[in-house]
């Protein structure tokens, strides 16, 4: 009798026992949103055609500058983007875009079209429709690479995530869009890249444009 009461008070002990939850990281501060937050761009355009290529650079200063509740009650945050060509000259307004964090995302519109950039909890798993809330079709972005070290030009970044917006090679096609993401800062590198190639060689190129933004400055 005794060992069926201890075996008794021993079950009764173990399931009193606290249970460890371990939260999931989401990871949401490869996109942080901070007001005033100013970042500063190298893009560089290439535009390949029959006569050869040309090539032409800006640079680009992003500016978070405010956080206003939008037309579906969210909070989002207006990015005021401004464009120089020379560094001796005063940066003008070119565009403004607005992002917002949602509960699994973060999105962006861009010149009027909304782009899902990430989404919560990441992994390198992870793919989603990067074209969910706009009218453009399906796209499937994925992860490339998440938590490396990323190295640009003079900056280092320890944890990055690479994401992969669309992939296409074969004899005639090349196309290659990605984004990098550090943690704490956001994107520091973007390039978009659709060329009409000949037999798959990336050397002879018909025509198409090569489109390139490098983190300077933040």
């Amino acid at each position: 009798m005794s060992n069926k009461i201890f075996f008794l008070i021993l079950i009764i002990h173990l399931s009193c026992d606290p249970v460890d939850f371990k939260e999931v990281k989401s990871y949401k501060d490869y996109f942080p949103l901070e007001i005033q937050r100013e970042k500063k761009f190298l893009v560089t355009n290439i535009i390949h055609n029959s006569f050869g290529k040309d090539t032409s650079s800006y640079y680009l200063k992003e500016i978070l500058t405010e956080a206003f509740i939008d037309l579906e009650g969210d909070t989002a945050y207006r990015i005021e983007r401004y464009w120089r060509t020379d560094s001796s000259q005063s940066f003008n307004i070119k565009d403004v875009w607005v992002a917002k964090i949602k509960t699994s995302s973060i999105q962006q519109k861009e010149e009027n079209i909304s782009y899902t950039k990430l989404i919560f909890p990441i992994d390198q798993n992870s793919f989603w429709n990067g074209n969910a809330f706009n009218n453009l079709g399906y796209q499937e972005y994925s992860v490339q690479s998440i938590h490396a070290g990323f190295n640009l030009n003079n900056l280092t970044f320890d944890s990055c995530v690479s994401v992969n917006q669309n992939y296409k090679s074969n004899l005639l096609e090349y196309e290659n869009s990605q984004e990098i993401y550090s943690l704490g800062v956001g994107l520091v590198y973007k390039e978009e890249i659709i060329l009409q190639i000949n037999n798959g060689n990336l050397n002879d190129i018909s025509e198409g444009n090569e489109y390139i933004q490098e983190l300077i400055e933040y």
